[in-house]
């Protein structure tokens, strides 16, 4: 590792040149060998790196749109995130999670929350005692449901459809 002094060409960069990397520490610039590549990733990794290479198209595309890039900048702009297709990464990362909120006899209510984002559809699917199922669509907005502790029990999956048109799937158990 090189420690480069009194150099105003380079003073400040950052980044990979050839087979060496330019980059801060404290204050300095330094100079030092590309790390190795990772000869084996795990499945988590490769799940994640997947996940986030299909955000990138998928921001790249829906910046396309002019009315989509303007609420992807305002979002930027109110969680102070450097441009929109940062927003618009994010927004394609962070799950919707399913939070219980209060249980009564009868019902058991919950709550559909994605952070900092709109959600676009929510669809419960319950298991019915008979053996049937029953799908319900909660209106455009709204993000509480309830369920009776029996239709609990036989099962109940809560299917979400974000902003950007990913689909999860949440189980919920009595």
């Amino acid at each position: 590792m090189a420690i480069i002094k009194n150099n105003d060409i380079i003073e400040g960069i950052s980044g990979k040149v050839g087979n060496h990397v330019f980059k801060q520490l404290r204050g300095k610039t330094v100079i030092c060998p590309c790390p190795p590549k990772p000869s084996t990733q795990s499945e988590p990794q490769k799940e994640t790196r997947n996940r986030f290479r299909k955000a990138s198209e998928w921001a790249k595309n829906i910046l396309l749109n002019a009315e989509q890039k303007a609420y992807y900048q305002k979002k930027a702009h109110k969680l102070k995130l450097p441009n929109a297709y940062t927003a618009a990464i994010a927004d394609y990362m962070r799950s919707a999670k399913v939070i219980q909120v209060n249980q009564y006899e009868n019902k058991a209510t919950f709550s559909v929350h994605k952070k900092d984002f709109d959600v676009k559809q929510v669809d419960i699917v319950v298991n019915k005692e008979s053996g049937e199922k029953e799908t319900r669509t909660l209106p455009k907005g709204e993000s509480f449901f309830w369920v009776h502790p029996g239709e609990l029990i036989a099962g109940v999956v809560v299917m979400i459809t974000d902003a950007a048109g990913v689909r999860r799937e949440h189980s919920l158990a009595a």
